[in-house]
């Protein structure tokens, strides 16, 4: 390849990568969700809210494809405010808006007239011009919310006419963890509802870093509840410190390296 060819090429090849580099995402609104109500009845504009979790594969892909997408961006910029949650934080206010919207899978979109009202919602992947016609068929709709959701419960309440029966009824999410690092390892259990319980108050205080190693020791089955993982042993440590000195919970640090 002679020079002024060679040249022409890597200068395509520059402006490639420049541009995927600076490629822009959807701009969304900043702000909390009250202030998305009121700048949407200002503006009379239909708005939406994209409920993710940071477990979510698909979230991820919607963010990454959809929300980079050009044409769907240029449409959304366009005619609607663009609104994106955790739909488990407790930071922020996604875990209220969540329940609220009764919100149980992820990734989740709900549409909203400009007044507020859900016109429709939509779970799981989509592609971004799966997005684009989901707001279009939308888009010129208006009404004040009714407090009456689509997926809300239609059959009649059974729960005064029932008598539950069993142990408990959790909700559970379950994910192969690498036997790697350190965790800080809490307590022994020989059966699962005595392990779930402890979940269940550790959550209540915001630990989302629980660990479960199940083993075998004299025939018996046993649970370790553990937190991690953490890179270091000082790391983990330092984690067990803070946790006794604010809740009075002892822990052992543990190699993870030694559980499959």
């Amino acid at each position: 390849m002679n020079k002024p060819k060679k040249i022409i090429f890597l200068l395509l090849v520059f402006l490639l990568i420049a541009g995927w580099a600076f490629a822009q995402p959807l701009q969304q609104f900043q702000g909390t969700y009250t202030d998305l109500q009121a700048e949407a009845r200002k503006q009379n504009k239909p708005y939406f809210v994209f409920f993710y979790t940071n477990w979510c594969m698909p979230c991820r892909k919607i963010m990454k494809e959809g929300f980079y997408d050009k044409n769907f961006i240029s449409y959304v910029e366009k005619n609607y405010l663009a609104y994106s949650i955790d739909g488990e934080s407790l930071v922020t206010e996604g875990k209220k808006l969540a329940n609220f919207y009764n919100v149980y899978f992820y990734p989740m979109i709900l549409v909203f007239t400009p007044q507020g009202k859900v016109v429709e919602r939509m779970d799981g992947y989509l592609k971004p011009e799966e997005l684009t016609a989901l707001l279009k068929r939308n888009v010129n709709l208006k009404g004040e919310p009714t407090g009456e959701y689509i997926y809300r419960n239609d059959d009649p309440p059974m729960a005064a006419n029932m008598t539950p029966t069993g142990k408990g009824l959790y909700r559970v999410h379950i994910e192969k963890q690498d036997s790697d690092g350190y965790g800080l390892q809490l307590g022994v259990y020989e059966n699962y509802e005595a392990i779930f319980k402890e979940m269940e108050k550790l959550q209540a205080r915001h630990h989302r870093n629980i660990l479960i190693h199940i083993n075998e020791i004299d025939g018996k089955t046993v649970y370790h509840l553990i937190l991690g993982p953490f890179n270091s042993q000082r790391a983990a440590l330092t984690y067990g410190e803070v946790l006794e000195s604010r809740y009075g919970i002892k822990g052992i640090v543990v190699v993870l390296a030694t559980m499959k």
